[in-house]
């Protein structure tokens, strides 16, 4: 995430001043490309920059929070699971700005379409995150720490979740010497669709027409890996449900 908010702010035109990372070598490529200076100390931590962006994992705010005297700069962190009220009493001006995105570093990614969701204590601070947030993308959303928790729940399971699926798929064809290929094409077309109907709408497959004889099957074929079985017993149950709701409302 910092290495992608980084090079965005600096195509955009906006100065980074600083760069600080626990990766001497990464924090020293990201502030080479962009002109900033580098640092793997929090103590270094430069609070004459408008805004400090706290690109860390979940779990490490409230620690990487207690270790920093942000002084009156406004510092905001990109974390959907995490409550704004975590800089509260650490900080004077504080906010959230969460891209909905999954980033891989190497993997480059158009910014200006990722939604924005942001947060902070003071219209003023508001207003400021706002400004920037319409620099960086054209999806810009305001939204309280309670909304952004529901819409990060929802994007682990169309993200993170049917990414886990997609592997569990993977190593059922490498067991019988098949190329992960074999399903990009499915793959693409699953998410084409999803550009013209809802999911629930282009929901297929044996479970959505309730075929009791090949999810048994499948079952069987399962049996030497319990966790799977189990993972495709459940997940079919919950498709039968909603299958069984969409046919009572026609």
């Amino acid at each position: 995430m910092g290495w992608h908010l980084g090079l965005t702010l600096n195509e955009r035109g906006i100065r980074v001043l600083q760069v600080i990372s626990k990766s001497k070598t990464s924090c020293r490529e990201l502030a080479g490309l962009i002109h900033a200076d580098c640092s793997t100390s929090l103590q270094q931590l430069k609070t004459e920059a408008g805004i400090i962006f706290l690109a860390v994992p979940d779990s490490s705010i409230d620690e990487v929070i207690g270790q920093c005297d942000f002084r009156d700069t406004l510092v905001v962190h990109t974390a959907g699971s995490m409550p704004m009220d975590v800089f509260k009493g650490r900080a004077v001006n504080y906010g959230v700005l969460y891209p909905l995105m999954t980033f891989t570093r190497n993997k480059s990614v158009d910014f200006a379409s990722v939604p924005l969701l942001v947060e902070a204590s003071s219209t003023l601070n508001q207003n400021r995150l706002n400004s920037l947030a319409k620099c960086l993308s054209k999806e810009v959303m305001t939204t309280t720490s309670e909304q952004r928790k529901t819409i990060h729940l929802a994007a682990v399971m169309a993200c993170n979740f049917s990414n886990h699926m997609v592997t569990l798929a993977e190593s059922i064809l490498a067991s019988e010497g098949f190329s992960f290929d074999l399903l990009k094409p499915l793959i693409r077309e699953t998410s084409e669709k999803l550009k013209f109907m809802t999911p629930r709408d282009a929901q297929t497959g044996p479970a959505c027409r309730n075929d009791t004889r090949t999810m048994k099957e499948h079952l069987k074929m399962l049996a030497g890996d319990p966790l799977t079985a189990e993972i495709y017993r459940h997940i079919s149950k919950s498709i039968i449900t909603f299958a069984g709701e969409d046919k009572k409302k026609t």
